[in-house]
């Protein structure tokens, strides 16, 4: 029998293994973000490496076939990767990988110092048990909210998300408070938060109740001394049973024979109830297998998808279908976002990269025409964003989409097009004259690339959004939604993002964080209305 004193060791090992690749991850996006890439992990993110990511774009996938923005296909072939483990041995990834959990292990070292015996036993039995089945709420309410939102809406308050991005200025304030509560709750508990409140620990742990290997007790040799009892992290009460099927175990094997249980071969993960030393078999698994069985189905895993071309840790450009009606089946425009590239948009409405190029008058000398971004028109329009009673951005790329094909789409009131946009409808007889003249009314002349003095022709019957006090254009700062009744909170909820400068515009600080400001506009648009 191998020492124990060594084998303790295996799974700290991998955690901070695990731990490690998550932070090295996180440091390449922020480091992109400053235009210096790492080869190997290029493009990669936080989202991309979530296998939560892929549970809760389900219901997305299955009926559109797209996903839930910011989520990957890795994150999905990730989900399934996880899943196998998870058949074969329980919920591992959570006692073995998860760098959340391993966090709120280290926090839970200075508790033990603090309270030593007391530590992980002040919340009392009968309570505790109630308390574990919240995470069961949080998954549902996670799912469905996701579902109907089709936003990441547990990104907001996710401690994990918060740990990792606390540096970045894109946590907003619930998800540090989260991770404050999780920090000072695991000073008195074990993992409070995969306890209570892990959603993705939630779903892992029904595997319990069917994985392949369970830590299984031999009757016949235990001796009822309750050590099993008193190393299990997750508090389950392993000395009367047989099989733990409990929904809580993470398979950490803290609680077996190789660890705590002072009796050779007498808990252990097996696939039938442990026997004698000279019964054991290679399908008893210690700490040993446990970590080789992770690093070959995980990193192997993603070696194998990478070389096919499969991980791939960029969102699918693949807009969801319009369902019903003349158009049905046909890509939406409705749902080009900030990141398609015009060859997406070309692939996905066959509206050539190159009108689009010509359209937004883009500079396509120091860049193909194929390679810019819809978002990309912010920055190019910025200069103006201030003077123009309106923008050109995400939002005019979907009505010059909509309407070079002809579909429906219901612009927004402040959505400009440039002019060569609009003489390019016109020359190809895609728009009416009377069209033409209601398009020029919100048009903006931009020089051969970039823009020059933007040309609005105001007529008597511009709309009447227009008039309003309280209207949201590029130059409204955050002290201006204030001065019109708003809260910082009520900002702060709809953007996701906590703001320090209230001097600064709104339209600054999303081409900061890189979100769409047609997007948000509206929503403060509809909040500062309905005041």
């Amino acid at each position: 029998m191998k020492k124990k004193s060594s084998i303790k060791y295996v799974r700290k090992i991998v955690q901070l293994l695990f731990f490690l690749m998550v932070l090295l991850v996180v440091i390449s996006h922020s480091l992109e973000e400053a235009g210096i890439t790492i080869a190997f992990l290029e493009g990669a993110s936080l989202h991309a490496i979530c296998p939560f990511g892929g549970v809760v774009t389900i219901y997305q996938y299955v009926t559109s076939g797209t996903f839930v923005q910011k989520i990957h296909e890795a994150s999905f072939y990730l989900m399934i990767i996880v899943f196998i483990t998870a058949i074969i041995a329980g919920p591992i990834f959570c006692g073995w990988v998860c760098p959340f959990g391993t966090f709120q292990e280290w926090i839970g070292l200075l508790g033990k110092k603090l309270f030593k015996k007391k530590y992980n036993n002040f919340i009392p039995k009968k309570i505790d048990s109630v308390l574990r089945y919240l995470r069961y709420f949080v998954l549902i309410w996670v799912i469905v909210m996701t579902a109907v939102s089709a936003t990441l809406i547990f990104s907001t308050y996710d401690p994990y998300y918060a740990l990792f991005n606390f540096w970045t200025g894109e946590v907003a304030i619930t998800g540090f408070i989260s991770l404050g509560i999780v920090i000072i709750l695991s000073l008195f508990v074990e993992r409070p938060f995969c306890k209570y409140a892990c959603p993705y620990g939630a779903l892992l742990g029904i595997t319990n109740l069917f994985r392949i290997f369970s830590i299984r007790r031999n009757n016949e040799t235990c001796i009822s001394c309750k050590a099993c009892d008193k190393a299990c992290p997750m508090n389950i009460e392993i000395s009367n049973k047989s099989t733990i099927r409990n929904h809580q175990c993470i398979s950490c094997l803290a609680c077996t024979s190789e660890l705590a249980c002072p009796v050779e071969a007498t808990l252990e993960l097996n696939i039938k109830e442990p026997k004698k030393k000279e019964h054991k078999s290679i399908w008893d698994l210690d700490s040993f297998k446990v970590a080789i069985i992770l690093i070959v189905i995980v990193l192997g895993g993603i070696l194998i998808l990478k070389s096919q071309g499969l991980w791939k840790t960029e969102s699918s450009k693949v807009p969801i279908k319009i369902e019903a009606g003349e158009f049905a089946g046909m890509a939406d425009p409705s749902d080009i976002r900030g990141s398609y590239t015009f060859n997406d948009i070309e692939t996905n409405f066959k509206v050539p990269a190159d009108i689009l190029a010509q359209a937004f008058a883009l500079d396509t000398s120091e860049k193909a025409a194929g390679d810019y971004k819809a978002k990309d028109l912010e920055l190019v329009y910025e200069a103006l964003a201030d003077d123009m009673e309106g923008e050109v951005g995400t939002d005019s790329v979907r009505l010059f989409v909509s309407l070079y094909l002809g579909m429906p789409y219901e612009a927004e009131v402040t959505t400009l097009l440039p002019n060569p946009a609009l003489n390019i409808l016109k020359d190809k007889n895609l728009i009416s004259e009377d069209k033409f003249l209601i398009l020029k009314e919100r048009s903006v002349a931009p020089s051969t690339y970039g823009v020059t003095e933007p040309t609005v022709v105001e007529e008597e019957h511009l709309d009447s959004a227009n008039l309003v006090d309280m209207e949201i254009k590029g130059k409204t700062t955050f002290n201006d939604l204030l001065d019109w009744g708003l809260t910082k909170e009520q900002i702060e909820e709809i953007l996701g993002y906590p703001i320090n400068e209230t001097s600064q515009t709104v339209r600054d600080f999303t081409v900061e964080k890189e979100i769409e400001f047609s997007d948000y506009r509206t929503e403060f648009q509809k909040l500062l209305d309905s005041l």
